[in-house]
């Protein structure tokens, strides 16, 4: 990351404030789905396990088969959930089990999972032994932090209220994550497989994505004249247009609504953490983004301005690669307002 200006002011006068970010990311190569010589574009589960490919939450084998019907082991099951919430695994305490050591395959995010109280302290782990559904129900529960409860749960002959399970069963049934290998069954004890498991990640990110706020009046008029004005912009050095893309947008106003609440000014969100995971968890694909970042300015043209002032700014907003853009602006917090800009590339 590369501050463009770095904000020199202290907080002290809530109207004088001013302050620029930018943020250049690009996406990284995985094996997309559609290479797996196992999975059509007929399979039932092809969508989630080809998103999940492609944003490198789930991988494919050296032949390039995915394998779906081969089990996950508790080792796999934490390596999947740390790549899909992108959760930090560095400097995380050792979690003291017995058959899990620095060289065992998934020992950093066995200790992450360990640190966040997703996996329970025990003796063993077991990382080579496949995950059961009941364990992969409490797992992305834990995890993805789901709620709330519901009577679908009461259609599984095979849970009952006294099962150690049952709550966290309960919980997926209700937020949609699984509807049970039968219409009356969960079968808690199976092994849980490659295509389950993608399913289960894939639902859980959709429960778990964040919504965009309202747009005021006043916010919207001024977030269309900040993109006419940087298509204004682009169009004195050649640059084709960036289209409006409603889900940059959102992402946008989710970004300058949690500087505004949480009282930040970052590119990394105490909430969403980086541009690049608040776009992952609105399932945005892209080749290469970037944003830019701004409060204080009271209008499209002073914010315009400040940015067109900055070379990284400007740099994003003239690059000629991007084809869409997002903007989010949101009243409040200590600078009053903040802008947002987010382009990609797709």
């Amino acid at each position: 990351m590369t501050d463009g200006v770095k904000t020199l002011v202290k907080k002290l006068n809530f109207i004088a404030l001013a302050a620029l970010l930018f943020f250049i990311f690009t996406a990284s190569p995985s094996l997309a789905a559609s290479s797996f010589s196992d999975v059509s574009k007929n399979y039932w589960a092809h969508a989630e396990i080809t998103e999940l490919a492609d944003k490198g939450i789930i991988k494919g084998h050296m032949d390039g088969t995915f394998r779906p019907h081969d089990s996950v082991t508790r080792a796999q099951s934490a390596m999947m959930i740390v790549r899909a919430l992108n959760i930090p695994t560095e400097n995380r305490p050792d979690p003291n089990f017995k058959d899990v050591t620095p060289k065992t395959s998934g020992y950093a995010e066995i200790a992450a999972l360990v640190d966040l109280g997703v996996f329970a302290k025990d003796e063993k782990f077991n990382p080579t032994q496949p995950a059961t559904r009941a364990q992969v129900a409490k797992i992305l529960v834990e995890a993805f932090n789901l709620k709330g409860s519901g009577s679908g749960i009461k259609a599984f002959t095979d849970v009952s209220a006294s099962q150690w399970h049952y709550s966290y069963v309960d919980t997926l049934v209700h937020n949609g994550i699984t509807t049970g290998t039968t219409k009356t069954t969960f079968s808690p004890n199976q092994n849980v497989d490659r295509v389950q498991m993608a399913v289960f990640i894939y639902r859980s990110l959709e429960a778990n994505a964040p919504t965009s706020p309202a747009i005021p009046a006043g916010e919207a008029a001024m977030m269309t004249e900040v993109l006419n004005l940087v298509n204004q912009e682009r169009a004195k050095v050649g640059a084709r247009a960036v289209k409006l893309h409603k889900g940059l947008q959102d992402a946008a106003l989710i970004k300058s609504k949690d500087m505004a609440e949480n009282n930040y000014f970052s590119h990394q969100s105490p909430t969403y953490g980086s541009p690049f995971d608040l776009l992952k968890a609105r399932g945005i694909s892209y080749t290469a983004a970037g944003e830019n970042i701004a409060a204080g300015q009271r209008s499209a043209e002073s914010v315009m301005a400040s940015w067109m002032n900055s070379p990284g700014h400007k740099a994003n907003i003239l690059n000629k690669d991007y084809t869409h853009l997002g903007v989010g602006i949101y009243k409040g917090g200590s600078y009053g307002i903040y802008h947002t800009q987010l382009f990609i590339r797709q």
